[in-house]
């Protein structure tokens, strides 16, 4: 019997088409280093990102636990889950208190009753907050401040971002968790996780719009001035390609899901016009050649149909602006050739592909896009167990009340790490 380990940490990517299973450990450098990695079949358990089967996502998970606790030689207790809640709400939101003390020195009471104010939003009955992200403070309308301990003035004000999902999603996982035999440190949104794995602190701060394209859904992610302002995730993804494919060829879907991953191509720059494929027949028919570039005619207008639903959704939405740091694409279906590309074009704006953080030991296993959730996971749970951010560390440096603001970032800013 493997030994349980409390100093590891996992992740684990709860994904439409597959979930992934990360172990990870610190080695004696003080760095992350992979273990151990399984990915299973999501089994139909899950639809749109929203668990369907309970039973067969617990398989799934059961089946890529057990391969990434036999590479690893370890076995798992508890782990940080990353998950799609389908039906996700953002709202962004500003608290204004006066400063209490005599002295008008910011302390963690004034922290938090600014806190307090900012989250006194509506939630539906159905609804349940995930996560609360500072955007950052202002004393006396001195805006862009992102530690007001010890500063001094007479009103103090807060901007957060919160993220809500349904209340059924998230007891959903408990109860897959729960039946795998895990105990959950964390459950985070795959957006904030992704977003984690693949943005860089100047794209952050510039503002910069993360899509993440996986098997049924498009997460969404708007940052500016290092935080996160919009979230969504739309009911869009790779099997609508696939499916595309399948209708257009005649041919059935486990088909055209091979054909696209093996030659799916997006542009034209991307394909000789000569190169054929073989496109398989059914009924015992003999295979037919088809130019590669017919794939494109098929492929394209449904990337580009996506891509301008989530710029009109943006524009709706006023966030299309804040973007001028440029796009940013990961996940499954972003490792079609070309789609890059195709995205710029339609956004008229910069656009990188978004590979994850490379980390040592089998960390090149999930130098890919479609990890990039898995690798925000550790990323996210190395922050939380060791306290690295530079919130905490300025907290453990200061005395008095100014410690105690380190309870706060627990309780309140655990998510802008």
């Amino acid at each position: 019997m493997k030994n349980k380990n409390d100093d590891l940490i996992v992740g684990i990517d709860i994904g439409s088409s597959k979930i992934i299973v990360v172990i990870s450990e610190i080695d004696d450098t003080g760095n992350i280093s992979i273990i151990g990695v399984g990915k299973a079949d999501s089994k139909n358990g899950i639809k749109g990102g929203v668990i369907i089967n309970i039973e067969s996502v617990v398989s799934a998970i059961n089946e890529a636990l057990e391969v990434a606790e036999i590479q690893a030689g370890r076995e798992v207790k508890s782990v940080f889950v990353g998950f799609s809640a389908g039906n996700i709400e953002t709202i962004n939101s500003k608290g204004i208190v006066a400063i209490s003390g005599v002295d008008k020195e910011i302390r963690e009471i004034d922290i938090n009753r600014v806190i307090d104010a900012a989250k006194a939003v509506a939630i539906p009955m159905d609804k349940e907050i995930l996560h609360i992200i500072p955007q950052g403070f202002t004393v006396d309308g001195q805006a862009g401040i992102k530690y007001p301990i010890g500063m001094v003035g007479t009103r103090l004000e807060c901007q957060i971002h919160i993220l809500t999902s349904p209340i059924s999603s998230i007891q959903n996982v408990l109860k897959c968790m729960d039946r795998a035999g895990l105990e959950i440190r964390d459950i985070v949104l795959q957006n904030l996780s992704a977003g984690r794995a693949c943005l860089a602190e100047d794209e952050k701060e510039l503002g910069v719009l993360l899509l993440d394209f996986g098997a049924e859904t498009v997460k969404a992610s708007v940052y500016y001035q290092q935080a996160p302002f919009y979230n969504a995730i739309y009911p869009l993804g790779g099997y609508l390609i696939t499916n595309d494919l399948a209708m257009g060829l005649k041919i059935p879907f486990a088909t055209a899901e091979k054909l696209k991953v093996a030659f799916g191509v997006t542009h034209y720059g991307y394909v000789d016009e000569e190169e054929t494929v073989q496109i398989p027949t059914v009924g015992g028919r003999s295979p037919k050649l088809l130019a590669r570039v017919n794939l494109i005619h098929i492929i394209k207008p449904r990337v580009e149909e996506i891509l301008n639903i989530v710029k009109e959704d943006l524009k709706e939405k006023g966030f299309f602006d804040k973007i001028s740091g440029g796009i940013v694409l990961t996940g499954g279906t972003s490792m079609l050739p070309g789609i890059v590309d195709v995205c710029q074009e339609v956004f008229d704006i910069q656009t990188r592909l978004g590979v994850p953080h490379k980390f040592s030991g089998l960390g090149d296993q999930l130098n890919s896009p479609e990890y990039s959730v898995a690798n925000g996971l550790v990323l996210w749970g190395y922050e939380r167990v060791n306290k690295t951010t530079d919130m905490a560390t300025r907290g453990k440096k200061d005395d008095g009340n100014k410690r105690g603001f380190l309870k706060v970032i627990k309780n309140f800013f655990d998510d802008l790490f």
